[in-house]
């Protein structure tokens, strides 16, 4: 869906569905050696703990964190192919280029070694459950306002 805002750009909101039930989810679990390659490499431990409960492009994240631009793409790619990040949404600025936000999409990661094998789980965040407590943050504040 798109609208706008103002008369300055167009702000395309992506939708957040909930993670797959566990019989939805693709059968092949993340490579351990990925993750343990992401949890070891300190500027994408960084953008991950950035993108925690916000939401910022790839130019915010590369400015705050004070690394080149190129390698916060990179990273960014990454930690999204490895669904640990999730793009939210896409503005289209005034001259006419799309800009991508991302918020971190795991509550939790399992490493296992056991009998000589590593093992990775990843946790999704339920966004569906946020979503509701935002929409129920705008009815409690129109309901204040209201006189009956």
């Amino acid at each position: 869906m798109r609208f706008c805002v103002g008369n300055n750009c167009c702000v395309e909101e992506l939708k957040v569905s909930s993670p797959p039930s566990p019989s939805q989810r693709p059968s092949r679990p993340p490579d351990p050696e990925d993750i343990l390659s992401l949890l070891t490499d300190k500027p994408s431990l960084t953008i991950l703990k950035l993108l925690d409960e916000k939401e910022y492009s790839i130019q915010e994240i590369a400015y705050y964190l004070d690394i080149p631009l190129s390698s916060t793409y990179r990273k960014v790619n990454k930690l999204e192919q490895l669904k640990i990040i999730k793009k939210t949404k896409i503005v289209r600025k005034m001259d006419g280029t799309d800009e991508s936000f991302y918020t971190a999409w795991i509550d939790e990661i399992q490493i296992t070694f056991k009998n000589n094998k590593i093992t990775c789980k990843v946790k999704n965040k339920d966004y569906h459950d946020k979503i509701t407590r935002l929409w129920q943050g705008f009815k409690y504040k129109d309901d204040s306002k209201s006189t009956y």
